[in-house]
């Protein structure tokens, strides 16, 4: 189930972000923004690769104590 959706911009910036529950907005504000700088490392060692490919999962981000984080791309 996920809990928290996040739209994120080319230029690597949040667009959109909505979590439930909403006492725990905060730390899923945290836990994407932190995320963004794994996410921008791994579409650039992707390179053209990423973009040829029709299934953009970028995967398993990594897990925190309580959530597991993955990322789409879409170009």
């Amino acid at each position: 189930m996920a809990v928290c959706i996040a739209v994120i911009a080319k230029e690597n910036y949040p667009l959109y972000i909505r979590s439930t529950p909403m006492e725990s907005e905060l730390k899923f504000h945290y836990m994407v923004h932190t995320s963004l700088d794994v996410v921008d490392e791994k579409i650039s060692t992707m390179g053209k690769a990423l973009v040829d490919q029709r299934e953009l999962y970028l995967g398993l981000l990594y897990p925190t104590e309580d959530y597991k984080l993955a990322f789409w791309a879409q170009y």
